[in-house]
């Protein structure tokens, strides 16, 4: 039987549920900076990173990462956009694909950028041909359930870090993420954390 079946994890799946909901206070991404960010992102695609000092789920994911790799998680969720846009002026347009509690699903500008940290990300290597491969497996997995167990062998269940890695994987992975994939063998796992720190990828934008 698949873990994703069992009661155990029906019951996990219930208690993961709930830190999502939970949050306080506002953040601090301001409009001149979400301006910029519209800009950038209407002209090509990105892995994006957030993180937000106002969200429990956003904590808990920062502090797995200081267990797992030994350094605290500025980033605790990553998602990239699939479309491009002639009016960076209205949000309305824009399109993301995210992994949350709820699936892999669209996601409005609004949404994404409600967070305290914001980090635009480009890989250095691969080519448009490759990124037209890129969105269209990132499109496919829309509507595939969360990943609360993060088993990387398991594609019928996605956690937002597997969503873009699987997305990724279409281009020529072997050769344009070696690091990305030597980190991944390393620390036996993913957190959003590791795209920031993966030579893989070059920063277009970052506001902490």
């Amino acid at each position: 039987m698949s873990n994703y079946r069992t009661l155990l994890y029906r019951v996990y799946h219930w208690l993961a549920s709930i830190p999502p909901k939970i949050s306080w206070g506002s953040n601090t991404i301001t409009a001149a900076q979400r301006n910029i960010l519209a800009t950038h992102l209407a002209k090509g695609y990105y892995v994006i990173l957030t993180g937000s000092n106002h969200h429990l789920s956003s904590i808990i994911v920062s502090l797995l990462t200081f267990i797992k790799t030994g350094s605290w998680g500025r980033y605790s969720h990553v998602l990239m956009n699939c479309d491009n846009i002639e009016n960076a002026g209205d949000r309305n347009e824009f399109k993301f694909v995210e992994a949350t509690a709820k699936g892999v699903a669209y996601t409005t500008f609004a949404e994404v950028f409600a967070c305290d940290r914001v980090c635009l990300l480009t890989p250095k290597n691969i080519s448009n041909e490759e990124w037209t491969k890129v969105i269209d497996a990132l499109l496919k997995q829309l509507g595939k359930p969360y990943d609360d167990l993060f088993d990387l062998a398991d594609a019928s269940h996605l956690s937002c870090v597997e969503v873009v890695l699987d997305a990724l994987k279409e281009a020529d992975y072997a050769n344009d993420f070696k690091n990305l994939s030597s980190m991944i063998k390393s620390e036996g796992n993913l957190v959003p954390e590791m795209y920031r720190n993966c030579p893989d990828f070059s920063v277009a934008v970052e506001y902490e």
